[in-house]
């Protein structure tokens, strides 16, 4: 059974695909079995063209292309134009959807990464609260600090003093003691 889309079948009875659409609606009982719907896309069977085609001469006799006059072959063309038209932005906005779809899950890609990170991180804060925590209170650490020199005045006699400050003086520098 070979199938055809509606918009095929408008070329090829030379009508519009409004025109095919209508004519499908209205003739439900006749066409019943040869029109079929697949993702959204309407196909009629090879039976039911020749049942349309017969609907649209019984309609308009007169029409027939040998009929139509000079200007029917250039609105055909129009008409054609036209269809490869609306063919070309059709084929463009699926290509376009393609893309979209891949952005979207390369960024649906990045989230996941990103939530996993997240739960990792997570994990290693858990872990570091687990591990235990020195109780009471903090150890003083005083920092070091030079031992002070011994004061010479102190442990010397009087005598040694004034000896030491008239003929040693760089005992009493050395030391850090003034006289």
């Amino acid at each position: 059974m070979r199938k055809v889309k509606v918009a095929q079948v408008a070329k090829m009875l030379g009508v519009s695909l409004n025109s095919v659409y209508r004519k499908v609606k209205l003739s439900k009982t006749k066409l019943n079995g040869h029109v079929v719907k697949e993702n959204g896309v309407t196909f009629i069977t090879a039976e039911g063209v020749e049942i349309l085609r017969g609907l649209f001469s019984r309609l308009n006799p007169s029409e027939t292309p040998e009929n139509k006059g000079p200007g029917f072959a250039h609105l055909q063309e129009i008409i054609a134009n036209q269809q490869r038209t609306i063919d070309t932005l059709i084929t463009k906005h699926s290509e376009e959807r393609g893309r979209q779809a891949e952005e979207r899950a390369r960024a649906d890609t990045i989230i996941m990464k990103l939530t996993q990170d997240v739960g990792n991180l997570q994990k290693s804060i858990e872990e570091r609260k687990s591990f235990p925590v020195p109780v009471g209170p903090p150890q003083i650490i005083t920092p070091w600090e030079p031992e002070k020199p011994v004061e010479l005045r102190k442990s010397m006699t009087w005598y040694q003093k004034v000896w030491v400050e008239f003929f040693q003086p760089w005992k009493m520098r050395q030391h850090g003691s003034q006289p």
